[in-house]
């Protein structure tokens, strides 16, 4: 349990993380462009939606290392495929939680921790986009 925790708290933070610090590289760019304000927006929420299914593939590739090393499993049957995990980790990070597919043993941890992530990241996300929004309308 103890090596589900530091992996979890882990990835969590490099998740969060890598989050802040890709966003603040590639808004300023976009937000400086020569685009409209409408094209701006756009290519920005389209890079922070790549930038969350990017995020929750760090997830799920930790699930698969994790299921590899015996600290768990998916139930009711075992994901075959890196696209089964991959779902899951999608489903789990925006906190859509359908149930068709859960894990099992440490690897729950692993999930609390990342719909905590997703839920997190998603409101920043959608608040970023809120105040750079409301910047250019004052501008306009």
């Amino acid at each position: 349990m103890a090596a589900m925790i530091l992996i979890s708290f882990s990835v969590f933070a490099v998740v969060g993380f890598g989050h802040f610090a890709i966003l603040s590289r590639i808004a300023p760019p976009i937000m400086k462009s020569e685009m409209s304000h409408n094209m701006q927006h756009l290519v920005l929420v389209v890079a922070i939606g790549i930038l969350h299914a990017l995020e929750a593939m760090v997830y799920a590739i930790t699930f698969m290392v994790g299921q590899d090393w015996g600290l768990g499993g998916f139930k009711p049957d075992a994901p075959q495929s890196f696209m089964d995990i991959y779902y899951f980790s999608l489903v789990n990070y925006t906190t859509l939680g359908l149930g068709d597919i859960y894990p099992s043993g440490h690897l729950r941890f692993l999930a609390g921790l990342e719909s905590l992530g997703g839920f997190l990241l998603l409101s920043c996300s959608a608040s970023y986009l809120f105040t750079l929004s409301k910047s250019h309308l004052k501008t306009d």
